[in-house]
């Protein structure tokens, strides 16, 4: 079992279209969980995304698809950070 845990840097969904964000991953959640948590989220944003496309409403999909993406990608770069970070330090 891995002992990395998130690094809480990776910061998601802009304010208004401007450079504040609005989220941060949480530190210290088990990398396991996070990749499970991203799976659940590209899984149901995948899903919301196909009924947006097959849809005549798509864009009441649409948006929770987005912001489930934007976390998903968030957790995938601060478990990367988590992960380069073990490889730099000595």
């Amino acid at each position: 079992m891995n002992t990395l845990n998130t690094l809480g840097r990776t910061e998601f969904s802009c304010v208004a279209s401007g450079p504040q964000k609005l989220f941060r991953v949480n530190e210290g959640v088990p990398i396991e969980d996070a990749l499970e948590a991203i799976s659940l989220f590209q899984h149901y944003a995948n899903q919301l995304t196909l009924e947006a496309a097959m849809s005549n409403e798509g864009e009441r999909f649409s948006w929770p698809a987005l912001y489930l993406g934007e976390m998903a990608k968030a957790l995938i770069d601060d478990v990367n950070d988590a992960l380069y970070a073990t490889r730099t330090t000595p």
